[in-house]
């Protein structure tokens, strides 16, 4: 499913109030697909997540790139970091907390990880025979 185009796609500066952007799109994107409202808080939450995941880290993220891709079953949304490749320091890793949080909040959360340890890549899968209404 993920090789095919994003249905929608959003790059955004990685800063603390692009955040509201990346949620009021997913909300968008909630009612486009038919979840339910504890699904769309679930979503917009995890997004929140993992977004403040994308910039704590000790490589700086420039930009954050959003992409929702929607197929029979599931619904997917990829959060992409561009990280600053300047940065001397390696990451901690703190992935197994961000993956508990957004494990709760969404079916399946898988953290990419590049060679420093960073998380660049982080992808949230909603199975829709549970987020749709029926």
């Amino acid at each position: 499913m993920l090789n095919q185009p994003a249905e929608i796609s959003l790059k955004v500066p990685a800063e603390r109030e692009y955040a509201l952007v990346i949620r009021t799109a997913l909300g968008g994107v909630s009612v486009l697909k038919n979840l339910d409202v504890d699904a769309m808080d679930d979503l917009r939450t995890a997004a929140d997540e993992a977004f403040d995941c994308l910039m704590h880290q000790s490589r700086k993220a420039r930009t954050v790139e959003m992409q929702v891709y929607d197929s029979a079953t599931h619904l997917t949304v990829v959060f992409q970091a561009d990280l600053d490749p300047d940065a001397a320091q390696d990451c901690p890793d703190i992935t197994e907390i961000s993956r508990a949080v957004l494990e709760t909040l969404v079916a399946q959360a898988d953290l990419s990880l590049c060679s420093c340890g960073c998380v660049s890549k982080i992808t949230l899968t909603l199975p829709k025979a549970v987020a749709q209404l029926a």
